[in-house]
């Protein structure tokens, strides 16, 4: 009886073990299970709870970015383009069209014909049925790989370089940051619902929030320059000292683009930040031959900004920063509309993603963007 009861033992306890592993197993899998992925061609986007694909009525739909040359920085040869004054999508492949209407709830081709499709809104952002687009158009394609870290939407063109089961194997690290970016932020699993209604959509005015924006270096600092180029605007870019003395040539770029430049100044007291601004302000002039007057100084309290400022400079204080939000869209939902918002974002890894998003949020929202000079800066 005993030899019997030994071994039932030890398998019964195996049977806990691996119960609580498996247990454990699943839970890390559901946490996954409903999440939806983005990917076109071989780049993975970024996902957020405000942009995620969802199945709606039993068809899926995407965020119009995804299909955005502007926002994913990549040609499918369908590109989709919304209008904040029309509250439009177009999307085109140059031959074909086709309008959603997003107030009026509709759609139509070039002609003016109505078509069997329609857009739908998920916390601001407008989503679009991709099945019926890639059929429409022809040229493009959306595949559903499933992936240990959720089900990956992946649309392609015939410049696609990997099949699913290569990208998803090749991208399984920036697969599995993207998902824990997304879960950290708050997200869940994907949306079943009813239909996009054919009566019009009720949405929210835009905010029109009024802000200047400074962005400091980084090494995706001439990236961000040419985001903000193509869409017609200027920002104030920060160097320290020592960057504006290695960075001569970037400087002398962003001068003659009509940027502003400014220091970002590290010392925590006055007589250091002013060193270290008399410093700054020789490398800058002896790169392009720039008067630097605009200054960040985070490490002064309120009176040493007015020495500072005293001493002829203008002074730089963010209200907003980038790092305190999870996406570009995120920050520009949280802009006030009341006042004028200072935003301050990283020229870092990741920051030029950041910064397309967030013009195409502030774009959407019909934000006015001006730029910190250090005349407008002054009078704060």
């Amino acid at each position: 009886m005993r030899k019997h009861i030994l071994p039932a033992l030890a398998l019964a306890l195996c049977g806990l073990v691996l119960a609580g592993i498996l247990t454990g197993s699943a839970s890390v899998s559901a946490s996954a299970a409903d999440v939806n992925l983005m990917a076109v061609n071989d780049r993975v986007l970024e996902t957020t709870a405000d942009n995620m694909p969802r199945t709606v009525g039993g068809g899926l739909y995407v965020p119009y970015t995804m299909l955005s040359y502007l926002d994913s920085g990549i040609n499918l040869g369908v590109n989709a383009m919304y209008s904040t004054t029309k509250r439009t999508v177009l999307v085109t492949d140059g031959q074909r069209a086709v309008t959603f209407d997003i107030q009026a709830g509709s759609a139509q081709d070039q002609d003016g014909g109505a078509v069997p499709a329609r857009a739908m809104v998920r916390n601001s952002t407008v989503f679009l049925p991709i099945d019926w687009l890639c059929e429409y158009f022809g040229s493009i394609s959306c595949s559903r790989p499933r992936t240990p870290y959720g089900t990956l939407i992946r649309v392609t063109n015939s410049a696609v370089i990997h099949s699913d089961r290569d990208f998803v194997d090749a991208a399984d690290s920036l697969l599995s940051s993207s998902l824990q970016r997304y879960l950290a932020s708050g997200g869940g699993g994907g949306e079943n619902g009813p239909p996009p209604s054919e009566e019009p959509a009720v949405s929210e005015p835009p905010s029109g929030a009024e802000l200047y924006l400074a962005l400091r270096w980084g090494a995706e600092a001439e990236e961000c320059a040419r985001l903000l180029e193509g869409r017609g605007l200027r920002a104030l870019f920060l160097f320290s000292s020592e960057e504006a003395r290695t960075q001569d040539g970037l400087v002398r770029r962003l001068v003659g683009a009509g940027h502003t430049v400014g220091l970002a100044l590290a010392e925590e007291d006055v007589s250091g930040c002013l060193r270290e601004a008399e410093e700054g302000r020789a490398a800058l002039a002896a790169a392009a031959r720039y008067n630097a007057l605009t200054a960040g100084a985070d490490g002064l309290d309120r009176a040493g900004r007015e020495e500072l400022a005293q001493a002829g400079y203008a002074l730089w204080v963010p209200t907003v920063r980038g790092r305190d939000f999870s996406s570009g869209r995120a920050l520009v939902q949280g802009l006030n509309a009341r006042r004028v918002n200072y935003v301050e974002l990283s020229c870092g890894s990741g920051g030029a993603a950041f910064l397309r998003a967030a013009l195409s949020a502030m774009e959407e929202e019909e934000c006015q963007l001006y730029l910190a000079t250090a005349p407008a800066l002054s009078p704060r």
